[in-house]
Protein backbone atom coordinates (compact mmCIF):
# COMPACT_ATOMS: atom_id res chain seq x y z
CA UNK A 1 0.00 0.00 0.00
CA UNK A 2 1.15 3.76 -1.02
CA UNK A 3 0.49 5.56 2.04
CA UNK A 4 -1.19 9.10 1.09
CA UNK A 5 -2.80 12.19 2.82
CA UNK A 6 -6.28 13.16 2.51
CA UNK A 7 -7.31 16.54 4.86
CA UNK A 8 -4.75 15.79 7.14
CA UNK A 9 -6.18 12.21 7.41
CA UNK A 10 -3.33 9.60 6.57
CA UNK A 11 -5.19 7.14 4.42
CA UNK A 12 -3.43 4.16 3.28
CA UNK A 13 -4.20 3.33 -0.43
CA UNK A 14 -4.76 0.06 -1.69
CA UNK A 15 -2.71 -1.78 -4.50
CA UNK A 16 -3.89 -1.98 -8.04
CA UNK A 17 -5.93 -5.37 -7.84
CA UNK A 18 -7.35 -5.30 -4.31
CA UNK A 19 -10.71 -4.90 -3.68
CA UNK A 20 -12.58 -1.94 -4.95
CA UNK A 21 -15.06 -2.27 -1.89
CA UNK A 22 -12.20 -1.83 0.24
CA UNK A 23 -11.50 1.59 -1.01
CA UNK A 24 -14.81 2.51 -1.13
CA UNK A 25 -14.96 1.92 3.05
CA UNK A 26 -11.73 3.57 3.77
CA UNK A 27 -12.77 6.68 2.07
CA UNK A 28 -16.02 6.91 3.31
CA UNK A 29 -14.62 6.53 6.99
CA UNK A 30 -12.43 9.38 5.96
CA UNK A 31 -14.76 11.85 5.42
CA UNK A 32 -16.68 12.40 8.38
CA UNK A 33 -13.00 13.01 9.65
CA UNK A 34 -12.47 15.53 7.59
CA UNK A 35 -16.26 17.05 8.64
CA UNK A 36 -15.18 17.33 11.90
CA UNK A 37 -11.80 18.53 11.78
CA UNK A 38 -13.24 21.30 9.35
CA UNK A 39 -15.33 22.15 12.20
CA UNK A 40 -13.16 21.63 14.86
CA UNK A 41 -11.05 24.45 12.72
CA UNK A 42 -13.89 26.77 12.25
CA UNK A 43 -14.79 26.99 15.65
CA UNK A 44 -11.34 27.66 17.00
CA UNK A 45 -11.16 29.74 14.36
CA UNK A 46 -13.82 31.87 15.55
CA UNK A 47 -12.70 31.24 19.60
CA UNK A 48 -9.48 33.22 18.20
CA UNK A 49 -11.54 36.13 16.73
CA UNK A 50 -13.66 36.92 19.77
CA UNK A 51 -10.88 36.71 22.54
CA UNK A 52 -9.07 39.43 19.70
CA UNK A 53 -11.87 41.48 19.91
CA UNK A 54 -12.78 40.53 23.56
CA UNK A 55 -9.07 42.16 24.52
CA UNK A 56 -9.50 45.28 22.07
CA UNK A 57 -12.75 46.37 23.43
CA UNK A 58 -10.84 45.50 27.12
CA UNK A 59 -8.21 47.82 26.26
CA UNK A 60 -9.90 50.19 24.51
CA UNK A 61 -12.59 50.72 27.17
CA UNK A 62 -9.96 51.48 29.80
CA UNK A 63 -9.62 55.06 28.38
CA UNK A 64 -13.57 55.49 29.48
CA UNK A 65 -13.86 58.32 32.32
CA UNK A 66 -14.17 57.76 35.67
CA UNK A 67 -17.60 59.22 37.02
CA UNK A 68 -17.46 61.09 40.26
CA UNK A 69 -20.21 60.76 42.04
CA UNK A 70 -22.46 64.03 42.50
CA UNK A 71 -25.30 63.57 44.15
CA UNK A 72 -27.08 67.25 43.94
CA UNK A 73 -27.88 65.97 39.65
CA UNK A 74 -30.77 64.58 41.39
CA UNK A 75 -33.32 67.15 42.53
CA UNK A 76 -37.29 67.51 43.32
CA UNK A 77 -39.95 67.72 40.55
CA UNK A 78 -40.48 71.81 41.90
CA UNK A 79 -36.90 72.26 40.94
CA UNK A 80 -36.98 72.46 37.37
CA UNK A 81 -37.89 73.48 34.54
CA UNK A 82 -38.94 70.03 33.05
CA UNK A 83 -37.79 69.49 29.53
CA UNK A 84 -38.62 65.84 29.00
CA UNK A 85 -39.68 62.32 30.10
CA UNK A 86 -37.40 59.31 30.68
CA UNK A 87 -38.09 56.18 30.35
CA UNK A 88 -34.90 53.10 30.36
CA UNK A 89 -34.63 49.29 30.29
CA UNK A 90 -38.96 48.39 30.36
CA UNK A 91 -37.99 44.83 28.80
CA UNK A 92 -41.21 44.11 27.93
CA UNK A 93 -41.55 40.32 27.01
CA UNK A 94 -43.99 38.76 24.97
CA UNK A 95 -46.89 36.43 26.69
CA UNK A 96 -45.44 33.39 28.36
CA UNK A 97 -42.10 34.65 29.24
CA UNK A 98 -40.29 36.63 32.39
CA UNK A 99 -37.46 39.03 31.33
CA UNK A 100 -34.44 36.91 30.09
CA UNK A 101 -31.96 38.13 32.83
CA UNK A 102 -34.05 36.59 35.73
CA UNK A 103 -34.56 33.32 34.51
CA UNK A 104 -29.86 33.33 34.11
CA UNK A 105 -30.00 35.16 37.04
CA UNK A 106 -33.15 34.51 39.79
CA UNK A 107 -31.08 36.02 42.59
CA UNK A 108 -31.66 39.34 40.97
CA UNK A 109 -35.05 39.36 42.05
CA UNK A 110 -36.24 39.82 45.57
CA UNK A 111 -39.14 37.07 45.48
CA UNK A 112 -39.63 33.55 44.22
CA UNK A 113 -42.50 34.52 42.00
CA UNK A 114 -41.11 35.83 39.11
CA UNK A 115 -42.73 38.89 37.53
CA UNK A 116 -44.81 37.97 33.83
CA UNK A 117 -44.83 39.48 30.93
CA UNK A 118 -48.62 40.98 31.52
CA UNK A 119 -47.30 42.20 34.99
CA UNK A 120 -44.20 44.10 33.36
CA UNK A 121 -46.86 45.39 30.58
CA UNK A 122 -49.40 46.76 33.22
CA UNK A 123 -46.62 48.05 35.02
CA UNK A 124 -45.37 50.17 32.03
CA UNK A 125 -49.15 50.96 31.30
CA UNK A 126 -49.00 52.85 34.90
CA UNK A 127 -46.06 54.58 34.33
CA UNK A 128 -47.08 55.96 30.79
CA UNK A 129 -50.11 57.16 32.52
CA UNK A 130 -48.69 58.63 35.27
CA UNK A 131 -46.38 60.49 33.17
CA UNK A 132 -49.34 61.40 30.91
CA UNK A 133 -51.00 63.33 34.16
CA UNK A 134 -47.83 64.33 35.99
CA UNK A 135 -44.82 65.02 32.99
CA UNK A 136 -43.57 66.34 30.33
CA UNK A 137 -45.48 64.68 26.85
CA UNK A 138 -42.14 63.90 24.74
CA UNK A 139 -41.01 60.47 26.18
CA UNK A 140 -37.76 59.16 25.76
CA UNK A 141 -36.29 55.92 26.09
CA UNK A 142 -33.10 55.17 26.50
CA UNK A 143 -32.90 51.17 25.37
CA UNK A 144 -33.85 48.06 26.10
CA UNK A 145 -37.64 48.65 25.01
CA UNK A 146 -38.09 44.70 24.77
CA UNK A 147 -36.61 41.71 26.25
CA UNK A 148 -35.06 39.94 23.62
CA UNK A 149 -35.85 42.01 19.90
CA UNK A 150 -38.79 39.38 19.25
CA UNK A 151 -41.76 40.68 16.94
CA UNK A 152 -44.03 39.40 19.48
CA UNK A 153 -42.70 41.67 22.34
CA UNK A 154 -42.56 44.72 19.96
CA UNK A 155 -45.96 43.77 19.37
CA UNK A 156 -46.66 43.76 23.28
CA UNK A 157 -44.67 46.98 23.88
CA UNK A 158 -46.88 48.47 20.77
CA UNK A 159 -49.98 47.82 22.80
CA UNK A 160 -48.96 49.63 25.54
CA UNK A 161 -48.12 52.61 24.33
CA UNK A 162 -50.87 53.24 21.58
CA UNK A 163 -52.93 52.68 24.74
CA UNK A 164 -52.15 55.56 26.55
CA UNK A 165 -52.61 58.45 24.19
CA UNK A 166 -51.39 61.98 23.77
CA UNK A 167 -47.44 60.97 24.05
CA UNK A 168 -44.84 61.61 21.64
CA UNK A 169 -41.85 58.82 21.95
CA UNK A 170 -38.55 58.96 20.57
CA UNK A 171 -36.34 55.96 20.93
CA UNK A 172 -33.06 54.91 20.97
CA UNK A 173 -31.85 50.71 20.42
CA UNK A 174 -29.92 48.65 23.52
CA UNK A 175 -28.44 45.66 23.47
CA UNK A 176 -31.74 44.05 24.24
CA UNK A 177 -33.27 45.22 21.52
CA UNK A 178 -30.69 44.77 18.63
CA UNK A 179 -27.64 42.09 19.21
CA UNK A 180 -28.80 40.24 22.77
CA UNK A 181 -27.98 36.03 22.88
CA UNK A 182 -29.21 34.03 25.05
CA UNK A 183 -26.56 32.02 26.83
CA UNK A 184 -24.99 29.16 24.44
CA UNK A 185 -27.24 30.47 21.65
CA UNK A 186 -24.90 31.76 18.90
CA UNK A 187 -25.73 33.70 15.98
CA UNK A 188 -23.38 33.18 13.44
CA UNK A 189 -24.81 33.96 10.50
CA UNK A 190 -26.21 37.16 12.39
CA UNK A 191 -29.73 36.22 10.76
CA UNK A 192 -31.49 36.46 14.01
CA UNK A 193 -30.02 40.02 14.46
CA UNK A 194 -31.31 41.00 11.23
CA UNK A 195 -34.59 39.99 12.68
CA UNK A 196 -34.24 41.71 15.41
CA UNK A 197 -33.02 45.20 13.31
CA UNK A 198 -36.44 44.73 11.31
CA UNK A 199 -38.82 44.58 14.50
CA UNK A 200 -36.58 47.48 15.82
CA UNK A 201 -37.30 49.63 12.77
CA UNK A 202 -40.88 49.07 12.22
CA UNK A 203 -41.78 50.53 15.80
CA UNK A 204 -38.82 52.21 16.47
CA UNK A 205 -37.84 54.36 13.15
CA UNK A 206 -35.08 53.49 10.90
CA UNK A 207 -31.40 52.61 12.67
CA UNK A 208 -29.73 54.43 9.92
CA UNK A 209 -31.08 57.98 11.28
CA UNK A 210 -29.02 57.63 13.92
CA UNK A 211 -27.75 60.25 15.43
CA UNK A 212 -31.35 61.69 16.03
CA UNK A 213 -31.23 65.66 16.41
CA UNK A 214 -34.28 67.08 17.48
CA UNK A 215 -35.04 71.06 19.12
CA UNK A 216 -37.17 70.48 22.50
CA UNK A 217 -38.78 74.25 23.21
CA UNK A 218 -39.20 74.80 27.39
CA UNK A 219 -40.21 76.94 29.34
CA UNK A 220 -36.61 77.61 29.62
CA UNK A 221 -35.72 78.18 26.23
CA UNK A 222 -34.54 75.84 23.44
CA UNK A 223 -32.93 72.53 24.30
CA UNK A 224 -30.98 70.38 21.73
CA UNK A 225 -32.10 66.50 21.95
CA UNK A 226 -29.46 64.06 20.16
CA UNK A 227 -30.23 60.40 20.43
CA UNK A 228 -27.28 58.69 20.01
CA UNK A 229 -26.39 54.86 18.59
CA UNK A 230 -22.93 55.96 17.77
CA UNK A 231 -22.44 57.90 15.00
CA UNK A 232 -19.96 60.43 16.13
CA UNK A 233 -18.72 61.81 13.19
CA UNK A 234 -22.01 63.34 12.88
CA UNK A 235 -22.03 64.68 16.52
CA UNK A 236 -18.94 66.84 15.90
CA UNK A 237 -21.06 68.22 12.73
CA UNK A 238 -24.49 68.93 15.00
CA UNK A 239 -22.95 70.60 17.58
CA UNK A 240 -21.08 73.29 15.18
CA UNK A 241 -24.17 74.62 14.69
CA UNK A 242 -26.13 74.84 18.05
CA UNK A 243 -25.60 76.45 20.84
CA UNK A 244 -27.27 75.98 24.52
CA UNK A 245 -28.59 73.18 26.67
CA UNK A 246 -27.43 69.69 25.03
CA UNK A 247 -29.57 66.35 26.54
CA UNK A 248 -27.58 63.55 25.04
CA UNK A 249 -29.23 60.24 25.09
CA UNK A 250 -27.47 56.60 25.02
CA UNK A 251 -27.79 53.09 25.95
CA UNK A 252 -24.57 52.20 27.64
CA UNK A 253 -22.92 53.76 29.63
CA UNK A 254 -19.79 56.71 28.73
CA UNK A 255 -18.00 55.96 31.85
CA UNK A 256 -16.21 53.53 34.72
CA UNK A 257 -15.48 53.18 37.94
CA UNK A 258 -12.38 53.85 39.32
CA UNK A 259 -11.63 49.80 39.60
CA UNK A 260 -13.09 48.67 36.56
CA UNK A 261 -12.51 45.18 37.52
CA UNK A 262 -15.12 43.27 36.59
CA UNK A 263 -15.33 41.99 33.20
CA UNK A 264 -18.76 42.34 33.14
CA UNK A 265 -18.20 46.22 33.18
CA UNK A 266 -15.80 46.20 30.19
CA UNK A 267 -19.22 45.21 28.01
CA UNK A 268 -21.19 47.78 29.94
CA UNK A 269 -19.26 50.51 28.58
CA UNK A 270 -19.40 52.20 25.22
CA UNK A 271 -16.15 51.67 23.60
CA UNK A 272 -15.31 55.11 22.27
CA UNK A 273 -16.71 56.63 25.30
CA UNK A 274 -13.44 58.65 25.63
CA UNK A 275 -13.82 60.18 22.29
CA UNK A 276 -17.76 61.08 23.50
CA UNK A 277 -16.39 62.84 26.22
CA UNK A 278 -13.78 64.76 24.19
CA UNK A 279 -16.33 66.00 21.52
CA UNK A 280 -18.74 67.26 24.04
CA UNK A 281 -16.22 68.46 26.06
CA UNK A 282 -15.52 70.74 23.86
CA UNK A 283 -18.54 72.12 23.36
CA UNK A 284 -19.48 72.36 26.82
CA UNK A 285 -15.87 74.65 26.96
CA UNK A 286 -17.03 77.05 24.20
CA UNK A 287 -19.57 78.93 26.13
CA UNK A 288 -21.08 78.80 29.79
CA UNK A 289 -24.05 78.57 28.57
CA UNK A 290 -23.83 75.22 27.21
CA UNK A 291 -24.75 72.72 29.46
CA UNK A 292 -24.70 69.06 28.64
CA UNK A 293 -26.32 65.90 29.96
CA UNK A 294 -25.64 62.42 28.80
CA UNK A 295 -28.69 60.11 30.18
CA UNK A 296 -27.99 55.99 29.65
CA UNK A 297 -29.69 52.78 31.07
CA UNK A 298 -28.72 49.33 30.55
CA UNK A 299 -27.26 48.56 34.24
CA UNK A 300 -30.48 48.82 36.04
CA UNK A 301 -28.34 50.99 38.69
CA UNK A 302 -29.21 54.56 39.48
CA UNK A 303 -26.06 57.03 39.22
CA UNK A 304 -25.22 60.68 39.14
CA UNK A 305 -22.02 61.85 38.61
CA UNK A 306 -19.54 64.34 36.34
CA UNK A 307 -16.91 63.37 33.94
CA UNK A 308 -14.35 65.20 32.00
CA UNK A 309 -11.96 68.51 33.04
CA UNK A 310 -12.96 71.46 35.61
CA UNK A 311 -14.61 73.73 33.72
CA UNK A 312 -15.94 71.66 31.01
CA UNK A 313 -17.60 69.08 33.29
CA UNK A 314 -20.33 67.11 31.69
CA UNK A 315 -23.43 65.87 33.87
CA UNK A 316 -24.19 62.03 33.57
CA UNK A 317 -27.31 59.96 35.30
CA UNK A 318 -27.40 56.13 34.92
CA UNK A 319 -31.81 55.62 35.27
CA UNK A 320 -32.31 52.25 36.78
CA UNK A 321 -34.98 49.78 35.42
CA UNK A 322 -38.66 51.75 34.54
CA UNK A 323 -40.33 48.71 35.19
CA UNK A 324 -37.94 46.35 37.24
CA UNK A 325 -36.67 48.37 39.34
CA UNK A 326 -33.01 49.59 41.00
CA UNK A 327 -30.05 47.24 41.62
CA UNK A 328 -27.45 49.74 42.14
CA UNK A 329 -27.01 48.92 46.41
CA UNK A 330 -26.75 45.26 46.14
CA UNK A 331 -27.54 43.42 42.57
CA UNK A 332 -30.95 42.95 43.99
CA UNK A 333 -33.70 44.63 41.82
CA UNK A 334 -36.25 46.65 44.52
CA UNK A 335 -39.39 45.86 42.08
CA UNK A 336 -40.45 49.51 42.19
CA UNK A 337 -41.55 51.15 39.00
CA UNK A 338 -40.04 54.67 38.27
CA UNK A 339 -39.66 57.13 35.41
CA UNK A 340 -37.30 60.35 35.55
CA UNK A 341 -37.89 63.93 34.18
CA UNK A 342 -34.55 65.87 32.83
CA UNK A 343 -35.25 69.67 33.13
CA UNK A 344 -33.01 72.55 34.23
CA UNK A 345 -32.53 74.64 37.27
CA UNK A 346 -32.56 78.30 37.24
CA UNK A 347 -28.90 78.61 36.74
CA UNK A 348 -29.28 76.87 33.67
CA UNK A 349 -27.78 73.49 34.69
CA UNK A 350 -29.47 70.11 34.33
CA UNK A 351 -30.73 67.75 36.87
CA UNK A 352 -32.99 65.28 36.91
CA UNK A 353 -36.14 64.45 38.87
CA UNK A 354 -37.52 60.88 39.65
CA UNK A 355 -40.75 59.97 40.50
CA UNK A 356 -41.85 56.90 41.66
CA UNK A 357 -44.81 55.12 40.84
CA UNK A 358 -45.55 51.92 42.84
CA UNK A 359 -44.14 48.51 43.12
CA UNK A 360 -44.11 46.35 40.13
CA UNK A 361 -45.90 43.37 41.58
CA UNK A 362 -47.16 42.29 45.61
CA UNK A 363 -44.29 41.39 47.82
CA UNK A 364 -44.36 37.85 48.01
CA UNK A 365 -42.25 34.94 49.74
CA UNK A 366 -38.42 36.25 49.59
CA UNK A 367 -36.09 34.55 47.58
CA UNK A 368 -33.28 32.78 48.86
CA UNK A 369 -31.05 32.99 45.58
CA UNK A 370 -28.72 35.66 45.78
CA UNK A 371 -27.21 38.05 43.01
CA UNK A 372 -24.21 36.06 40.58
CA UNK A 373 -22.91 39.38 40.23
CA UNK A 374 -23.51 41.72 42.79
CA UNK A 375 -21.53 45.41 42.61
CA UNK A 376 -18.45 45.89 43.60
CA UNK A 377 -16.86 48.50 46.20
CA UNK A 378 -16.25 51.20 43.38
CA UNK A 379 -19.70 50.99 41.82
CA UNK A 380 -21.61 50.63 45.23
CA UNK A 381 -19.70 53.57 46.40
CA UNK A 382 -21.23 55.45 43.15
CA UNK A 383 -25.03 54.44 44.00
CA UNK A 384 -27.11 57.20 44.85
CA UNK A 385 -30.48 55.77 44.87
CA UNK A 386 -30.62 56.65 48.66
CA UNK A 387 -30.24 60.08 47.72
CA UNK A 388 -33.15 60.80 45.87
CA UNK A 389 -35.31 63.48 47.59
CA UNK A 390 -38.00 62.72 48.78
CA UNK A 391 -37.15 58.61 49.25
CA UNK A 392 -36.55 55.82 46.59
CA UNK A 393 -40.14 54.45 48.09
CA UNK A 394 -38.81 50.72 49.28
CA UNK A 395 -41.70 47.86 48.40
Amino acid sequence: MTPRRRCGVAVALPARGELAAWRSTTISAARPRCSRLRKLGASLERAAIGAAAAIRIGRQVRNAPILRSRPSLLARPDELVPVCTLISDTHVTAPGHTPCELDVDPGQWPWREMPTAEAVAAGLSRVLDHARRHAPHTVIWCGDEVDTGDPAEWQMWRQVVDSVPRLMHRLVPGNHDICFNRPFDADYTLARRAARETAYQTHAGRLADFPVVDTLITGAGAVTLVLLDDQLDELEHVLDLVAGPVLCITHHHVWRDAQFLQPDAWYNTVVDADRLAAILGDYRRRTAGNHVLICHGHRHALSAGVIGEPGAELAVVGLPSTTLGDKSLTGMLDGVLRYAVAGLRRDGSWAVALHPVGSLARSGEPTRARPATPPNAALRALAVIDDVPGGRLVP
